[in-house]
């Protein structure tokens, strides 16, 4: 489809807009549901270390020496870790079988230390084994450490307490407060699995935005086929109005030429010039007053007053006007239906407007001898008006664009009988304007007919201390 004028660069910044829109959105739920998953692991990764401390602070605790000292006692309860200021020895292939075995050396590590904060225990290649590192608090604490090779560990701290054996038996067993135990766990994995879901979630992103982008493009030429619609209206329009007027100016302008060459005294051919110059200007005036009329229907704020009119009065006086017009013609011209009111809300100045042009419009098109039947009904709560006349039809194609502006189905017919071809537009205007609807069923050679449906006027209800209410 060719777009012409402004229109392709409109399509790509609303286009432009759409995407831009979407793409804060797509970006928006992509960044946080990568948020959701990294703290959904991050808070299993926390669950899993404490539950890790704690089973090793349950098992630890009933066999932990009286003091929090290196010692061959507490070697022999942790072996596998270095005792600080004793040699490390090399972590064996297979930890023995007791409370700290339950640990991965890969991936987790451990330190004790004494109540003041100073390291008694540690797994080989821990970070930060130095015989004076302390907690960072002395309560519980969550903290992030890095070790060696820049590798990061998230670090869990508790108090490690010991049992104390009562003195007689009954008695309840003590807990003494005998250093800190802290966990370690390597955060390599869950980086790993950060930088996965990281280029998972820009790459769905990435691929959401280019199927986002075929779409802003297809969805923003759907959103432009009215204003192409429109913009080609106003071209042809535009086209139609110069032509329209252009041809009584140039009838003016001969007409003044001509006049100006003729001799002073020639009063028949002066006459004769100024009736056309009053023809054409007649024409210019209707052509003119009929384009300000369309505009005046199309501005959605210049409705005129509203207020109950009667169809049916105001066909009667159309038939009385319009019946010298039908009988010049050889037309016979019928009001079929007038019997009961039909009132309709609206502006009677526009809807003597809408039928006179049917009207005129059926005799225009009917030769001698036809007939144009004006027909009024009520049908499921709206009023219903016919025009049907027995004139030249109207072809398939043409009945599309009837009700366009400067569309005649015959021009040369139309323009020798004075018609500006806005006659059917200024009805359609008409019926949009009191929100109505408008048909025509026509056939070539056996006549049309235009339907007209506009909405019946509500009929307020009288009071109930008027005479019909006492009645």
């Amino acid at each position: 489809m060719a777009w012409p004028g402004p229109i392709p660069s409109s399509r790509l910044r609303l286009a432009s807009v759409y995407l831009a829109v979407i793409g804060v959105i797509l970006y928006g739920a992509g960044y946080g549901l990568f948020g959701l998953l990294m703290r959904a692991n991050w808070t299993a990764v926390e669950r899993e270390v404490e539950t890790l401390a704690g089973t090793l602070h349950d098992s630890l605790k009933p066999l932990l020496p009286p003091e929090a000292r290196p010692s061959p006692q507490l070697a022999r309860v942790l072996p596998g870790l270095c005792l600080v200021g004793e040699p490390c020895p090399s972590p064996p292939s297979l930890l023995p079988r007791h409370a700290v075995s339950i640990t991965d050396p890969e991936r987790f590590y451990v330190r004790l230390l004494d109540r003041r904060g100073a390291l008694i225990a540690h797994s080989p290649g821990s970070p930060g084994d130095a015989p004076r590192a302390k907690v960072a608090r002395p309560d519980t604490v969550w903290s992030v450490v890095t070790g060696q090779g820049g590798e990061r560990f998230l670090q869990y701290a508790i108090h490690l307490h010991r049992s104390h054996t009562p003195a007689h038996q009954g008695a309840k067993p003590t807990e003494l407060d005998w250093g800190y135990l802290q966990i370690g766990r390597s955060l390599r994995g869950l980086e790993t699995e950060r930088e996965r879901l990281w280029w998972a979630t820009q790459t769905i992103v990435v691929l959401a935005l280019l199927v986002a982008a075929l779409a802003s493009w297809w969805l923003s030429g759907l959103a432009m086929r009215p204003l192409l619609a429109a913009y080609r209206q106003q071209e042809q329009f535009t086209a139609d109005a110069a032509h329209e007027l252009r041809a009584p100016v140039a009838n003016l302008l001969a007409v003044v030429e001509a006049h100006s060459t003729q001799a002073p005294a020639d009063q028949p051919a002066t006459r004769e010039m100024l009736a056309v110059v009053h023809r054409q200007g007649q024409r210019l005036n209707r052509l003119i007053s009929d384009l300000l009329l369309l505009a005046r229907l199309d501005a959605p704020e210049a409705a005129g007053p509203s207020e109950p009119c009667s169809l049916v009065q105001i066909a009667r006086d159309l038939i009385e006007e319009t019946g010298e017009a039908a009988a010049a013609a050889g037309l016979d011209l019928q009001l079929v239906g007038g019997e009961q009111d039909i009132t309709v809300q609206g502006t009677e100045s526009d809807l003597y407007r809408l039928v006179s042009n049917l009207l005129l419009n059926a005799i225009q098109y009917t030769p001698s001898g036809g007939e144009v039947v004006l027909s009024l009904r009520r049908e499921r709560g709206q009023a219903v008006l016919e025009v049907q006349d027995t004139g030249i039809g109207i072809n398939p194609v043409d009945q599309q664009r009837v009700f366009d502006r400067f569309f005649r189905s015959d021009p040369g017919r139309s323009r020798r009988q004075g018609g500006t071809g806005l006659g059917l537009s200024i009805v359609a205007a008409i019926v949009r304007r009191h929100r109505g609807e408008i048909f025509v069923v026509s056939k070539p050679g056996s006549g049309s007919v235009f339907t007209v449906k506009l909405p019946l006027a509500i009929t307020p209800a009288p009071p109930a201390g008027s005479a019909a209410g006492r009645r």
